[in-house]
């Protein structure tokens, strides 16, 4: 007999499980520690706002980050992140995120990271928090150094849906029964395969839709800081 199919419960990071952009977070610590030059915080900037006038496809803004960590030891990345996350990061994470994923671990359901950020930003925080699983975006390694390539596909939007839907599969998972937790309307393409799609915080555009599906609405404040 087989066995039944498992559920598993999927955050995002940033603005659902973190009250801040973990991308915003890292470029402030960079500037503060005097590792951005003023042109490179100027690009960056430009960059942010045509991604967030959907000029720029999520693959260009990672790929500017990518390539400027071209050549650089990833073993010095993991340690400068666990650093900036002990001191930084954590003290933006949602006390009510932080129970929505005890809650499931206790119903016994798999709890994963789904997120278009880095495994060097939502490693620590899947590990402070408990979660086994994380799905994320990867840089390109190679002999312990990053190529300035990205694996694709990135973990944003419908790639987020194609890593979903491959963890599911090697781990037993039926992501129709499965929940989501997300702000961004970004995510519809999971939010739609999921039976439990949640809008945290959600954009306009998200609240509208969830809103209109009848979808769960959740507005976090508390953060452990």
């Amino acid at each position: 007999m087989s066995q039944p199919a498992l559920t598993a419960a999927f955050f995002d990071l940033d603005h659902t499980l973190l009250a801040r952009s973990s991308g915003e977070l890292y470029l402030r610590v960079l500037r503060d520690q005097g590792l951005l030059s003023r042109v490179d915080l100027l690009r960056i900037l430009l960059a942010s706002i045509l991604y967030r006038l959907n000029l720029l496809e999520p693959e260009g803004l990672m790929e500017k980050f990518t390539l400027r960590v071209a050549g650089d030891s990833e073993q010095e990345m993991i340690d400068f992140c666990e650093g900036w996350f002990e001191d930084t990061v954590r003290h933006y994470l949602y006390a009510e995120a932080a129970e929505f994923v005890r809650r499931h671990q206790a119903q016994g359901h798999t709890v994963a990271i789904l997120s278009a950020a880095t495994p060097y930003v939502a490693g620590p925080t899947a590990r402070y928090l408990g979660i086994e699983h994380c799905l994320c975006t990867r840089l390109e390694v190679k002999n312990g150094h990053f190529t300035g390539k990205l694996v694709r596909p990135i973990c944003h939007g419908r790639g987020k849906l194609i890593w979903a839907e491959r963890f599911c599969a090697e781990n037993g998972i039926d992501l129709a029964l499965s929940y989501f937790y997300t702000d961004s309307i970004r995510d519809l393409p999971v939010l739609e395969k999921v039976a439990h799609p949640v809008a945290v915080n959600p954009d306009l555009f998200l609240r509208r839709t969830a809103r209109k599906r009848g979808w769960r609405i959740e507005i976090l404040r508390q953060t452990t800081a």
